[in-house]
């Protein structure tokens, strides 16, 4: 029993390696999984192709046992006794395919293995039984010479046809809420449609050779109506086209990793800085007197919304420190529109701040009676925002001129309103009786800390739908009538002193425009230019100019990150005197970890795997139509054809078969990259993420129809190079004899 099962091995080691590479192909599968056992459906590739490998194969190795199998039940043995007989030498390549692996996914992933159990386990119940349903046959077929075909036929055409509509069916549904492996077993799906059609190709252009009057022609029409001459065809197109969509995808996520890295810096050096504004910027100005190394950044993420990232940058320098480095990436654009963010920053007037201690107001009134006046100032400054409240007592006919101290403007602060309110208020129930008429409050004088708001042009902001009050306004003064409500609340137009921004398309001003200090005082934004994507923000964000947006006095927020960014070739003593530089990667590569983007190279390997089962496919009939081939060698050269003839017909058979299979291998990359490369899952969605340009390109399509080229020129290469000796005539009457 031992050296007969080891005689088979040996006699069918072909098929039996087939099965075993297999077996470990899907059993090491689990390795390109997560440790979490996150994206359990990249494996969903390599479990399409073996379903369609694995039963092959199985039928394969009972074809080449139906003699075995008729000489058991010539002894009388009953059909389950026979089938215990042939079980043991399919189980050995099974087992040990399966061993090889679970050893390789046990050393990556072994929290995995329980799959490659179950794999296994599953694989060796597929290959017996197809091996077994190949030797279903009454004795006297399983003594002829040719075994029963069990290819081709209703079941077959069934099988080819619902691969494309599944196919159909995974391209429509590939944008929708469909299954997670839909986007990685779609592109599996679509090749083996085009595989399967690549076929019908061979099929149409093998009746239309055998209708030509020549020997050659002929001889190759017979040869490919075979459906052995095409077996395996899809399963190699099907790898080819998952490594063709498998390399798009890297060599996408590849160069969204270098823009990624370029763009997350800015520069080619980042030397983290500790400081604020003012210290960051001294420091480069004394590294860097001429401006031609260094420049300042200030860096504020305070939460994932486009509107709060933003950055500071000193852009006077921009374009010689930044220059041309961000060309060719998303944020080649907004690189430029940056470098003119310095003209349009020197250029904007800045908004007044107090420079004095003291709120002065002169008031009258045109009331009979005397009046209580609230006169109040609001203000913000890089202290925080204030109240700066004035009672006053105005007699009739007269004037009253009063003052308080500021509060929390020893740094300067800006006025952003005024409040003007007399009397009691009144509420919606009796807002229309006479004494709810306010009177006429005149302001002759209005000074906040050294600043004549008089000399700005105040408008009404009533906050509510009650009867509005009244505002004129005078080279001398400002006549207020107070609203029903008690007070008016008066604002001007600030945009006069807008600082420009350059801004991404993602931003939402969620009302006007602001353009934050580094304190994060707002001011109204003049948006110079919207973009895609920016220096250091992404596609998220806003740049703007470091030295007009720093507050003297004011200190950096919390979520501040000071950085000096550096050209590639500045000087070392240079970087030395502001500190030690960190490299775009070094930068990056929080980013890049959180992206998820390592799901591309596991998508490649499991391509690989895939590919790798596509080529056994086509392997796989390779020794039978070689001895076939032999014979029908061997019976044409009785009939006086020559040997040349003979090879010829079989290099024009081979480049038909390789030349079919490689444009539509390229067919079907391409499909596959147009359908499915934009929805398969390779980023995670992270806040201000550069756009992934998942486009086809050449290299994948080239390398997917190289692939498919090679393996079917070396499989039909091998299964008509039969040697002269083994094809002579003398064969046949050494086989009849025998």
């Amino acid at each position: 029993m031992r050296s007969r099962l080891l005689a088979g091995l040996w006699l069918r080691r072909g098929t039996h390696l087939t099965i075993a590479v297999a077996i470990a192909v899907v059993a090491a599968g689990p390795m390109a999984v997560r440790a979490d056992g996150a994206e359990t459906a990249l494996l969903a590739p390599l479990l399409l192709l073996a379903a369609g490998l694995v039963p092959a194969a199985g039928l394969a190795l009972g074809a080449r046992r139906r003699h075995e199998a008729a000489l058991l039940r010539l002894r009388g043995r009953p059909g389950p006794s026979v089938a215990r007989a042939l079980v043991a030498e399919p189980l050995v390549p099974v087992l040990l395919g399966g061993a090889a692996g679970a050893g390789l996914c046990w050393a990556v992933a072994p929290e995995q293995v329980a799959f490659t159990v179950a794999a296994v386990g599953v694989a060796a119940v597929v290959v017996v039984s197809a091996m077994l349903a190949a030797l279903r046959e009454p004795l006297p077929d399983l003594l002829g010479e040719r075994a029963r075909r069990l290819t081709g036929g209703t079941a077959t055409r069934f099988v080819a046809v619902l691969l494309i509509v599944a196919a159909a069916v995974a391209v429509l549904r590939r944008g929708s809420d469909g299954p997670a492996w839909l986007p990685f077993a779609g592109p599996t799906l679509v090749g083996l449609a085009v595989g399967v059609t690549a076929t019908w190709l061979v099929r149409i252009a093998a009746g239309w050779l055998t209708k030509r009057p020549d020997l050659r022609p002929v001889l190759v029409g017979r040869r490919l109506q075979s459906p052995r001459a095409t077996a395996g065809l899809p399963l190699v197109i099907a790898g080819a086209t998952l490594l063709g969509l498998a390399t798009n995808l890297l060599l996408a996520v590849q160069d969204w990793e270098d823009d990624t890295r370029a763009v997350t810096a800015g520069a080619p050096q980042v030397v983290p800085y500790a400081g604020d504004a003012d210290a960051v910027l001294a420091a480069t100005h004394a590294a860097d007197p001429d401006g031609r190394w260094l420049m300042a950044a200030i860096r504020v993420f305070a939460d994932d919304r486009a509107v709060s990232r933003r950055v500071y940058l000193d852009t006077a320098r921009y374009e010689r420190v930044v220059g041309g480095s961000l060309d060719d990436t998303p944020a080649e654009e907004g690189s430029a529109a940056v470098a003119g963010l310095d003209d349009a920053a020197i250029t904007a007037d800045p908004e007044p701040m107090t420079t004095g201690d003291f709120l002065t107001a002169t008031v009258s009134s045109d009331s009979p009676l005397a009046a209580f006046v609230l006169v109040s100032v609001t203000s913000d400054g890089v202290e925080g925002s204030a109240q700066q409240d004035l009672f006053l007592q105005v007699p009739p006919g007269g004037s009253t001129t009063t003052f308080v101290p500021l509060s929390r403007c020893d740094a300067g602060c800006r006025v952003l309103g005024i409040e003007v309110a007399t009397g009691q208020p009144c509420v919606s129930d009796n807002w229309n009786r006479p004494r709810c008429r306010r009177p006429v409050i005149r302001i002759s004088k209005l000074n906040v800390g050294g600043l004549d708001l008089l000399d700005r042009e105040w408008n009404l902001d009533e906050p509510d739908e009650r009867p509005p009050g009244e505002v004129r306004q005078t080279a001398k003064a400002l006549d207020v009538r107070p609203s029903r409500a008690g007070a008016s609340f008066l604002t001007s137009d600030r945009t006069i002193w807008s600082v420009p921004v350059v801004a991404t398309t993602s931003v939402d001003w969620e009302g006007e425009p602001q353009a934050p200090t580094t304190s994060s005082l707002p001011r109204p934004a003049e948006v110079l230019a919207t973009v895609p994507a920016l220096p250091l923000v992404g596609s998220g964000g806003t740049v703007l100019d470091l030295p007009t947006a720093t507050l003297e006095g004011g200190s950096a927020v919390a979520a501040a990150e000071p950085w000096i960014l550096a050209r590639a070739d500045t000087p070392d003593d240079v970087i030395a005197a502001v500190g030690s530089p960190l490299t775009p990667s070094q930068i990056s590569a929080s980013t890049i970890d959180e992206s998820g983007s390592d799901l591309a190279r596991r998508l490649v390997l499991v391509a690989l795997g895939g590919l790798l089962l596509g080529v056994l496919g086509v392997l796989l009939p390779v020794s039978r139509l070689r001895a076939e081939r032999t014979r029908e060698h061997a019976a044409l050269r009785v009939l006086g054809i020559e040997t040349p003839e003979l090879r010829s017909a079989s290099r024009a058979q081979s480049i038909l078969v390789a030349g079919v299979a490689s444009v539509a291998t390229a067919v079907a990359t391409a499909a596959a990259v147009a359908a499915f490369a934009s929805v398969v899952p390779v980023l995670r969605i992270q806040s201000a993420q550069l756009p992934l340009d998942t486009g086809l390109q050449l290299l994948p399509v080239l390398l997917a129809a190289g692939v498919v080229l090679v393996a079917t020129l070396g499989a039909g290469a091998w299964a008509s190079g039969s040697r002269g000796a083994a094809s002579r005539p003398a064969t046949l009457r050494e086989e009849a004899a025998g």
